[in-house]
């Protein structure tokens, strides 16, 4: 069963009660770290957190996807299957407009 955006905030917000500084220094790194991913790049959570803070790590992620606004020419984050791995996905790409008119010379 997928987990809801209400059951995800129902576990950090007692982290965040409990210590609301050190809360918030931790999900402002997780969240410029996600921000700051170029389209088409990702990071491997594990290279970027202790063993430890993994959870929270893939807590606060599945927030900031929950609440990315969508825009098609943007890329959004996406967590991998093992939920290992955060990438953003390349946004929509319009293609030049072919069909104008070639003008003749002469």
């Amino acid at each position: 069963m997928s987990e809801t955006h209400s059951s995800i905030m129902a576990r950090l917000m007692p982290l965040y009660e409990m210590a609301p500084e050190r809360f918030m220094a931790f999900y402002d790194a997780v969240y410029l770290m996600c921000v700051d991913l170029p389209e088409g790049c990702r990071f491997r959570i594990s290279d970027r957190c202790r063993e430890k803070d993994l959870e929270l790590f893939r807590d606060i992620v599945k927030t900031l996807i929950a609440e990315q606004p969508y825009d098609k020419y943007a890329g959004q984050l996406e967590l991998s299957d093992d939920m290992e791995y955060v990438r953003r996905t390349t946004g929509f790409k319009p293609s030049g407009n072919r069909f104008i008119p070639k003008w003749r010379k002469g």
